[in-house]
């Protein structure tokens, strides 16, 4: 599997931002994922994995708002994707170095080794597990679907 197309697998479950937990930290977090759904249809757009990397700052942010019990969930998605770009930094690369989910030729056999490596903890199953709690909360809690 290509490292674009793991980003792309990865990003579907984030999508679906799910809630949870009571009261006005719930609110809170409902309303984050409400206003940043352009934000997330660019991301679920994209399937060179650009935007998720682009918005990692945003998302870090809407983390910090998640109800506690979705700490874990999200610790473990940002886990994946904070590895994953600091690999690109690692063998320094961007991702728009990548044409067509390709690395570029410049890259040396164990780079690209390293880089392959660190896409496919993006689905990993504790970090699609993860998305997926993500997901589901935001469709059970704060009531968004895909697209929205």
């Amino acid at each position: 599997m290509t490292a674009r197309r793991l980003v792309t697998v990865a990003l579907a479950g984030v999508l679906l931002v799910p809630v949870a937990a009571c009261g006005d930290q719930e609110k809170s977090y409902c309303s984050a994922l409400k206003s940043d759904q352009t934000l997330f249809a660019e991301m679920q757009d994209d399937t060179s994995g650009l935007a998720l990397l682009k918005h990692r700052s945003a998302l870090h942010a809407l983390a910090d708002k998640a109800p506690d019990d979705l700490t874990d969930e999200w610790q473990t998605f940002l886990g994946a994707v904070d590895a994953f770009a600091g690999t690109l930094r690692d063998v320094g690369v961007q991702p728009g170095d990548f044409v067509d989910g390709k690395p570029p030729a410049s890259l040396s056999e164990q780079d690209r080794t390293r880089v392959a490596t660190a896409a496919s903890e993006l689905s990993a199953a504790d970090v699609v597990e993860a998305a997926n709690g993500i997901e589901q909360q935001a469709k059970d809690v704060c009531k968004l679907q895909r697209g929205l």
